[in-house]
């Protein structure tokens, strides 16, 4: 049995803080029309805003409970069933995985881990045993 607790990426919210600066720079010196360029930053603010409030952790996995054949996810405070994830990517940098939830509200669940969201002994621990036990 595998017991994690992630915590929200700063990797994550800083990587976000800047593309958004960036984006914010590029429409205000774009010389587009001030209708298009109010529409552009009312857009780049929502889709900060929304990236914020994942930092803050709303709507992500509280913990992983990681059996030989179960999952189960905490989320919001509800423990989820699943069934063992789907590595869609993995490097040093970034993990992300997929969860087919067992629930009528939602199919799967995408969790994305930076190096900074686990304890390099708790991230190593996961990745062996996405490797060996979650076949």
């Amino acid at each position: 049995m595998l017991l994690l607790r992630p915590v929200p990426s700063r990797l994550r919210w800083r990587l976000a803080l800047a593309f958004h600066s960036l984006a914010l720079l590029a429409v205000v010196h774009s010389g587009a029309p001030l209708w298009l360029q109010a529409s552009a930053t009312l857009t780049v603010l929502a889709s900060f805003w929304h990236e914020f409030r994942g930092f803050r952790g709303r709507g992500v996995a509280v913990s992983l409970r990681l059996g030989a054949k179960s999952v189960a996810l905490e989320i919001d405070g509800e423990t989820v069933a699943a069934s063992p994830p789907r590595m869609l990517h993995g490097s040093e940098w970034l993990l992300v995985l997929e969860f087919p939830l067992e629930s009528a509200r939602r199919r799967h669940l995408l969790l994305t881990l930076f190096p900074d969201s686990l304890a390099a002994d708790e991230l190593r621990r996961l990745r062996r045993w996405l490797h060996y036990e979650s076949d």
